[in-house]
C-alpha cells in the first residue's frame, strides 16, 4: 500500500482482512485400513508386476486406468518421479472408505504430464475419489484445444459423492479462454456435471491447500447442464444443485481466465483462498471469485489482486441467476478492472446480495472501448433486487471513477467508508440509496446522505 493517509477504520478494516485471509495449510489425508494398495514407479516399475507393494510397483498410467479399483483402495505413485499420459482409472469408492491417489517414498510429489491431452487426470462416471500430494501439468504447443488439469466429469451418472482435491500443484495447462457449460472447458480443476437423460450432480466437493498456475479459462470451477430454473428460465433441462461445496486454502496465480467459479451451488463455501493475476490471457470478462446459478452462497476471507484491465476484470461479481449470495471479510487490491460488479445478462435473475466488511485498496476503473468502468460497477442492463453494501471500506488513489449506475438496479449503501484519489474520485448513482457513509476525496457526496465528509 502506498503511503497515503487513510481513515483509521479503513486500515483497521485491511488489516483485518489480511489477517483473516491467512490459513495453515492442512495436513495430508488419512489413510484408510480397508482396501489394497497399489504403487506405481514411472521410473523403474514393471506392468506385469502384481503393483501392491514398492518392489512390485507398476510403470506406467496406463496400467492404472486399465485398472478398476472399489472401496478403500490407494493409488501411490513414486515421489519425485515424472509418470507422462493420462491417469483415468476406473471404479468408485465412499466417503467412509474413498479411492486414494497420493505419493510414496518422499516428501515431493508425484509429477503428472498430460503432454497435451484433454486432461491430465481424468475422471468420468466414478465417485468417492480423493487426489492428495499431486503434481499436474499439461503443456504443449499452444492451438485452440480447451485442456484441463484435473477433470471430473459425471454424464448422465446421477449424484454423484465426495470428491477431495488437496495439496494438489496443477500449473502449466495449455488451454484457451473456453468456460461455461455448453463448451469445451479449459481450466486447472474442473468438476461438471453433463448430460441430459438422468438428472446429475455433485454432493460434496472439496477443494483445498493447493495451487493453479498457469491455467486458462477457469481456476477452480463446478459447472453444470442440469441448469433451468425461475432464476435461470433459458437454462437446460431441470435444476439440480450441487451440495456441501468448499473450496478453501488454495493459493491462484498467472490465470488466463476465472479464478474460482460455482455453478448450480447450494449452500457452497468459497473462503481462505487467494487469487493473484486473472484474466490474463482473456478477450471475454471475468473475475478472480464468484458464483452463479447458486443459492446462499458464502465468499469469506479471500485475497483477490490483479485482475487485467483489458477487458476490465473485477475481483467479484455478483452475477446472474443467484438468490441470497455473500460476499464478507474478503480483501481485494490492485485489480486493473476495480473490486465488484453488480451485473447480471438477460434472462438471468439474481434476488439478495450482500457486500460487507470488505477492503478495497487501490483497485483501479478501467476505460474500455469508450466506456470507463468504475471500481464498483453496476449494469448490464438487468435489474436485480434485494442489494446491500455495508461496512466495507473502499480506498484509492488511482481511480477516478469509484461507483457507477448504468442499470437500474438498486443498492443500499450505508455504513461504509469511500476514500477517493487525490482531486477527487466519483460517485455517479442516481437510483441507489446512500445513507451514513463517510467520503473522502468524493467530488459529488450523494443526495441524501449526511455521512461526514473530507478533503485533502
Amino acid at each position: 500500500m502506498r503511503s497515503t493517509r487513510i481513515p483509521r477504520t479503513a486500515a483497521a478494516g485491511a488489516a483485518m482482512v489480511l489477517a483473516l485471509c491467512a490459513t495453515p495449510l492442512a495436513a495430508a489425508g488419512p489413510a484408510y485400513a480397508d482396501g489394497r494398495q497399489y504403487y506405481v514407479d514411472c521410473s523403474a516399475g514393471d506392468d506385469s508386476a502384481a503393483g501392491t507393494s514398492t518392489t512390485t510397483a507398476w510403470r506406467s498410467l496406463a496400467k492404472v486406468s486399465g485398472t478398476t479399483f472399489g472401496p478403500g483402495d490407494s493409488v501411490l505413485l513414486r515421489s519425485g518421479v515424472t509418470c507422462n499420459g493420462v491417469l483415468a482409472p476406473k471404479g468408485s469408492g465412499t466417503a467412509a472408505a474413498p479411492i486414494t491417489v497420493s505419493t510414496y517414498g518422499g516428501s515431493a510429489r508425484a509429477f503428472l504430464a498430460g503432454g497435451g491431452a484433454r486432461a491430465t487426470v481424468y475422471l468420468h462416471n466414478v465417485q468417492g475419489w480423493e487426489l492428495r500430494n499431486l503434481d499436474v501439468s499439461d503443456t504443449t504447443t499452444p492451438d485452440s484445444t480447451a485442456r484441463t488439469g484435473i477433470y471430473v466429469l459425471l454424464s448422465d451418472y446421477g449424484t454423484g459423492s465426495h470428491y477431495v482435491i488437496d495439496n494438489v500443484n496443477v500449473h502449466d495447462v495449455t488451454g484457451i479462454d473456453s468456460t461455461g457449460p455448453d463448451n469445451e472447458d479449459s481450466g486447472g480443476i474442473v468438476l461438471k456435471a453433463a448430460g441430459s437423460a438422468k438428472p446429475t450432480t455433485f454432493d460434496g466437493i472439496t477443494v483445498s491447500n493447493s495451487t493453479v498456475s498457469g491455467t486458462d479459462g477457469y481456476g477452480i470451477a463446478t459447472e453444470s447442464q442440469w441448469s433451468k430454473r425461475a432464476l435461470f428460465p433459458a437454462g437446460e433441462n431441470s435444476y439440480v444443485p450441487m451440495t456441501n461445496i468448499r473450496i478453501t486454502g488454495n493459493r491462484l496465480s498467472n490465470q488466463g481466465g476465472d479464478g474460482i467459479v460455482v455453478q448450480n451451488g447450494a449452500a457452497p463455501r468459497i473462503d481462505h483462498n487467494v487469487v493473484d493475476g486473472f484474466g490474463l490471457r482473456a478477450t471475454a470478462y471475468h473475475s478472480g471469485v464468484w458464483v452463479w446459478n447458486s443459492d446462499k452462497a458464502v465468499m469469506e476471507y479471500n485475497e483477490v489482486s490483479h485482475g487485467a484491465s483489458a477487458p476490465p476484470m473485477m475481483a467479484f461479481d455478483a452475477d446472474g441467476a443467484n438468490s441470497d449470495v455473500t460476499y464478507q471479510y474478503n480483501y481485494s487490491h490492485d485489480n486493473g478492472g476495480g473490486f465488484l460488479a453488480f451485473c447480471t445478462a438477460p434472462g438471468q435473475l439474481s434476488d439478495g446480495v450482500v457486500v460487507r466488511y470488505n477492503a478495497s485498496v487501490n483497485d483501479h476503473d478501467a476505460s474500455y472501448n469508450g466506456f470507463t468502468f468504475p471500481v464498483i460497477f453496476n449494469g448490464c442492463g438487468v435489474t436485480m433486487t434485494n442489494l446491500s453494501f455495508y461496512g466495507n471500506t473502499v480506498h484509492t488513489s488511482v481511480a477516478k471513477a469509484l461507483i457507477g449506475n448504468y442499470g437500474q438496479s438498486v443498492v443500499n449503501y450505508h455504513d461504509n467508508v469511500f476514500v477517493g484519489a487525490p482531486g477527487g474520485s466519483t460517485i455517479t448513482d442516481p437510483v441507489s440509496t446512500f445513507k451514513g457513509n463517510v467520503y473522502y476525496n468524493i467530488t459529488q457526496v450523494p443526495a441524501g446522505d449526511r455521512g461526514p465528509v473530507y478533503k485533502r
